[in-house]
């Protein structure tokens, strides 16, 4: 990247210094108090001298936040907290606050409250001296940006653009910042290609320019790649594959943005599979797109198969559609605003439908016939070799496989007491070169000590605000309590009545959970308040950050103290597995936290299977995704655990069984050592006979009330054999335990899911 547009990337990042500048001060924003500190602070700065660079950065400026001039706070607002963007968020509008932060490594989630506690002045000054230190440390190189744009997410995510602001008050200055640079070098690119500077000088006629393309790609074929495994080696390896594809996209983002000349600013957004560009509307980007789509898809042939794929759409736009002051009417605006995206969905949609050539498809046809054997982990052929791993069998392994091994063995998240050496790995490099972990065409990827970073290779660290490397940041929820051939034993566990013993059945848990609409939130939730004028790109950036911080950041505090690995977590979706009991109070918590952090606006649906240890992977992860699909064809916001029968809303799930009959049932059986298993087994039974649905392959209507007897002499029976002190808490149990029976169908389940839940607390294998 040549000095010239480096300096244009510091200019329009600092550019609304000012702001903070002016708070500290007491004072409303004035811009050029940034600059003036700037001055101050690097006597040696020359960024604002070219009058040209100024103008492509006040003109990003304004785009970035869709408003046509500088507004300022107003003063009886100036230390408003940043307004909650889910306010806007759907119909009902919110009147929540962030809470005011510094972001560390140990950030819990900060949900919104209705307390808007004021960002004071002496807040505003002891961010312009942490500023004031790193700008001592940090030189302003193409290989400091990443670090920059990290110090501005760390200080400014939870600062407000313009406190109290109706437009602008739940806008970050951290991601405005990033808008500011993102269209600040796609304007240069623009204008230095067209030759048409004098645009500058007539800005109502440059916002009518196509000048931008929102890019966007689709990596397919994640799940099938991480779950579709079968072998003894697949579980070591699960983890491996899942953070693998993670920097799979992580690596074609920034070699996208390597060859176009830009920085990470221009990203909007990454995850899942999905990234999300502001670019230059030039031959020369699209031209580089289309290469670049090329060469990735002919690496992905080479050592996937088909299992892979990448396509790329992209669409032009000019300013004025992202600006809804522009238009006569709301509605005109969210029209084309909405075409920009759903041009390049189309264009991704059209080439995933059509991936390959004749040509390219004859050679596939060949592909067969290049080896008799097949991977034993992901069945691809071709250069397979026999190895063997440690004591186990030897394995027919393709390349990909073989590095995998090694990768997993060296990544990990957890202590192992038996490999005291072993460490986790924070940092993580993409280096030139054959030899490796294939992460791109001619690249490998290697995880790396503190002590063996490489200075001339792209840097990643993982999941981490601090650092004292130039690094590319990246969050990745891969949480790991241990190996996952250990968690069915960890299932037993010591429970009230049972002290010193451990008890429960040795079984292990999946949950898949998903965000409910996601795409159409994304494309039209704030479309509903002020007839959609909160539909902005400054908007949707901060809604996917938010997402993406909840699912690849937090949700490793979720797991924290309990017996899971996630294995992936994407921007919206999420693959854990572990202890049956974790899993399920893991899925709860989510699913709570994440309600809190909406407002109620977004809900999660969920699967949770139970799998005897020796399960194949990708059996489960099949079995556990059907019970996420009964979820969602339950209305969606629900949880199905263990088959299909046992599917409730979640609120119902965690109020009526989760926190309620199951803690009735426990609180009177944990004291009972008498009370045997087939006891509760029969009454479970009883619950399904009285079902009228289940029971219609059963008999008549004669012999279920013939159970209504049975049932009342097995209750009278065990009331009998009670003695005095139980005499009286058996009796409760038994008037709730006839109130469910009686009660809705539902009702009926639910009790039905609270014993089957106890009794896997209790058994002992």
């Amino acid at each position: 990247m040549k000095k010239e547009k480096i300096d244009l990337i510091y200019c329009a990042l600092f550019h609304n210094l000012g702001r903070i500048v002016s708070r500290s001060l007491g004072q409303s924003d004035d811009i050029g108090l940034g600059k003036a500190w700037l001055k101050k602070q690097l006597p040696q700065l020359n960024l604002y001298e070219d009058s040209r660079a100024g103008k492509i950065v006040s003109l990003a400026d304004r785009i970035a936040s869709g408003l046509p001039d500088d507004r300022k706070v107003m003063s009886d607002k100036l230390f408003y907290p940043q307004a909650d963007i889910f306010n806007a968020f759907k119909e009902d509008k919110g009147s929540r606050y962030q809470k005011f932060e510094v972001l560390t490594d140990d950030s819990e989630l900060n949900i919104a409250s209705h307390e808007a506690d004021d960002i004071s002045q002496d807040c505003y000054e002891e961010l312009l001296n942490i500023l004031k230190e790193k700008l001592q440390e940090l030189p302003l190189r193409e290989e400091s940006l990443p670090s920059f744009f990290n110090l501005w997410r760390i200080l400014f995510s939870k600062v407000p653009l313009l406190p109290g602001d109706k437009e602008l008050g739940d806008l970050s200055l951290a991601e405005h910042s990033r808008l500011t640079v993102a269209f600040a070098t796609a304007i240069f690119d623009y204008l230095k290609s067209q030759d048409q500077y004098t645009l500058l000088d007539d800005e109502s006629k440059f916002y009518r320019e196509s000048a931008f393309l929102l890019a966007s790609f689709d990596l397919s074929g994640i799940q099938d790649f991480i779950y579709n495994i079968a072998s003894k080696g697949a579980a070591k390896q699960l983890k491996a594959r899942s953070l693998y594809l993670e920097f799979m996209s992580e690596n074609i983002v920034d070699s996208l943005l390597e060859k176009l000349a830009l920085s990470r600013a221009n990203a909007l957004y990454v995850g899942g599979g999905h990234a999300y560009f502001v670019l230059p509307n030039t031959e020369a980007t699209v031209a580089a797109l289309e290469q670049f789509e090329i060469d990735f898809n002919s690496f992905l042939l080479k050592h996937f198969q088909t299992g892979l794929y990448v396509a790329f759409g992209w669409a032009p736009f000019a300013a004025e559609q992202i600006m809804k002051y522009r238009y006569g009417s709301v509605a005109s605006y969210l029209q084309h605003y909405r075409e920009i995206y759903q041009e390049t969905s189309r264009m991704i949609s059209e080439k995933k439908i059509s991936r390959y050539d004749a040509t390219i498809l004859r050679e596939l046809n060949k592909g067969g016939k290049q080896s008799e054997r097949e991977c034993e982990i992901c069945h691809a052929v071709g250069e397979i070799e026999m190895l063997r791993i440690g004591s186990e069998d030897v394995q027919n392994l393709c390349p990909i496989c073989r590095e995998l091994r090694g990768f997993a063995a060296k990544i990990h998240t957890f202590d192992d007491t038996e490999n005291p050496e072993r460490e986790d790995y924070y940092y993580f490099q993409i280096v030139e070169g054959e030899e490796g972990l294939p992460i791109g065409p001619e690249a490998v990827l290697l995880a790396v000590d503190e002590d063996d970073i490489s200075t001339s290779s792209r840097l990643y660290v993982k999941n981490k605000f601090s650092t004292n490397n130039a690094a590319i940041h990246v969050f990745i929820g891969d949480r790991q309590a241990a190996n996952i051939e250990d968690y069915a034993g960890l299932s037993q566990k010591e429970i009230e009545g049972t002290e010193g013993v451990a008890k429960g059945i040795k079984r292990l848990a999946v949950l898949r959970l998903d965000v409910d609409n996601l795409g159409a939130a994304f494309m039209a939730g704030f479309s509903k308040q002020e007839g959609g004028s909160y539909n902005t790109l400054a908007r949707s950036a901060v809604f996917s950050q938010q997402m993406s911080l909840f699912f690849k950041f937090h949700i490793n505090q979720f797991a924290k103290d309990k017996n899971l690995t996630i294995i992936y977590a994407g921007g919206d979706d999420v693959f854990a597995i572990g202890s049956w009991q974790d899993v399920i109070d893991f899925a709860v918590d989510i699913r709570q936290k994440f309600i809190a952090f909406t407002n109620g606006k977004l809900t999660l649906s969920a699967g949770v299977g139970l799998y005897p240890d020796k399960t194949p992977i990708h059996l489960m992860a099949l079995d556990a995704g059907q019970l996420e699909e009964a979820a969602k064809e339950n209305g969606k916001d629900s949880i199905s655990l263990f088959n299909e029968r046992y599917t409730f809303k979640f609120d119902d799930f965690i109020n009526e069984i989760y926190k309620g009959k199951l803690k009735d049932i426990r609180k009177y059986f944990s004291g009972q050592k008498e009370r045997g298993i087939n006891f509760l087994y029969r009454l479970v039974e009883l619950l399904q006979l009285n079902d009228k649905e289940m029971y219609k392959s059963h008999g008549s209507s004669d012999d279920r009330r013939m159970n209504v007897a049975r049932l009342a002499y097995l209750l009278a029976r065990m009331e009998d054999e009670a003695n005095k002190e139980e005499k009286e808490h058996f009796r409760e149990f038994k008037n709730a335990f006839w109130n469910w029976y009686k009660s809705s169908s539902k009702t009926q389940r639910e009790a039905e899911l609270a014993l089957i839940y106890y009794l896997y607390e209790i058994r002992k294998v």
